[in-house]
C-alpha cells in the first residue's frame, strides 16, 4: 500500500506520517527529506540559490521515484498537489490523505517555525494569516482531491487503522 499525506504546511502530515506508520508497520518517508538528500543542500538553499521552479521540478522527480515503492507513509509538502499532475498521479498510484487544520492552527504553528519555511520566512507574523487564507483558497482544489479528508481536530490512531482496513 502507498499512503500520501497532503495539506498545507504545518497540519501535521509528519507527525501523524511518522506515528501511523510505527504503529502499522509501514516505512515513512518526508518528501522534503527525501529531496534534500538527492540534491545535496536544504529546500531553503535550493529557494535561494534556484528558485521555487527548480524546486519543483526536483520534488516532482523525487514523487515519481516513490511508483516503484510499497507498503509506505509518505509525507508531501504542502504544494506538492498543485504541481504538473503529482495529485492525479497520487490518486492512480496510492491512497491519498489530506489532512485539514483551521486557519487559526496552522498560523499558531506556523510563526512558530517560520524560519525553517521558505515561503514564508520573509513574513511578518500579521501576513502570515493572510498568506494562509489566499495559499488555502488555490490549493484546497486540488487537495479536495483526496480519496479521504480528515480534520486534524479529530484525527487518531484509530481513524488510521479504520481507513486501512477499509481501503486494503
Amino acid at each position: 500500500m502507498k499512503v500520501f499525506l497532503l495539506g498545507f504546511m504545518g497540519t501535521g502530515k509528519t507527525y501523524w506520517g511518522k506515528l501511523w506508520s510505527e504503529q502499522h508497520g509501514f516505512q515513512f518517508f518526508d518528501l522534503d527529506k527525501e529531496i534534500e538528500k538527492t540534491a545535496g543542500m536544504t529546500i531553503s538553499k535550493m529557494f535561494e540559490r534556484f528558485g521555487e521552479s527548480y524546486f519543483r521540478e526536483k520534488e516532482r522527480e523525487s514523487l515519481l521515484s516513490f511508483g516503484t515503492h510499497d507498503n509506505f507513509i509518505l509525507s508531501t509538502g504542502g504544494g506538492t498537489p498543485c504541481f504538473y499532475d503529482n495529485m492525479d498521479w497520487m490518486n492512480k498510484t496510492g491512497l491519498t490523505i489530506y489532512l485539514h487544520s483551521p486557519i487559526a492552527v496552522l498560523k499558531d504553528r506556523l510563526i512558530k517555525e517560520k524560519d525553517h519555511r521558505p515561503l514564508i520566512k520573509s513574513l511578518r507574523e500579521d501576513e502570515i494569516e493572510k498568506y494562509i487564507k489566499e495559499s488555502l483558497q488555490k490549493r484546497e482544489k486540488y487537495y479536495k482531491k483526496a480519496h479521504i479528508i480528515l480534520s486534524t481536530e479529530s484525527v487518531s490512531d484509530i481513524n488510521f487503522g479504520e481507513i486501512i482496513r477499509k481501503y486494503v
